[in-house]
């Protein structure tokens, strides 16, 4: 057992979405340097590195929340609902402060058309709320089937 005391099965379950998830990301960022070469640019660059990114480690965490394998069986204690509910809170307030941050600074479009950093801390944010509302989501689909 590890520190995390995941059994075996959730072991595998998250090996194996590891390894899928650093492939998938992989076979992205080839994919757009190869669109790159041909002269397709989906999105300036260090915009387009970070999308893809984003892409490659939501998808991991997706998966190991959907396996249930982000947390093992014999965990002491707060709650799952009010670790959820402290986690949900706290990541609309971080995502809240980074976008009235990113609101007073100037504009986050470079006229160029290029990303500033307001703009990629203003996609972090959005994309964290994202992922959260997933994975409330899902906890409440495996406890609805459970019950």
């Amino acid at each position: 057992m590890s520190k995390a005391n995941l059994d075996e099965r959730q072991l595998l379950k998250r090996n194996k979405a590891g390894n899928q998830s650093f492939m998938l990301l992989a076979f992205l960022l080839l994919a757009d340097m190869g669109l790159h070469n041909y002269g397709i640019q989906w999105l300036k660059y260090p915009l387009s590195n970070y999308v893809i990114f984003m892409i490659g480690v939501g998808s991991y965490l997706v998966r190991l929340i959907w396996n249930g394998s982000y947390i093992g069986p014999g965990r002491e204690g707060l709650t799952a609902n009010s670790r959820s509910a402290a986690v949900i809170l706290l990541s609309i307030l971080i995502a809240v402060c980074i976008i009235i941050a990113a609101r007073m600074s100037p504009s986050p479009i470079i006229p160029d058309g290029s990303a500033s950093g307001n703009a990629i801390l203003i996609i972090s944010a959005a994309v964290g709320v994202v992922i959260l509302s997933l994975v409330y989501w899902i906890r409440r689909r495996n406890n609805r089937d459970e019950a």
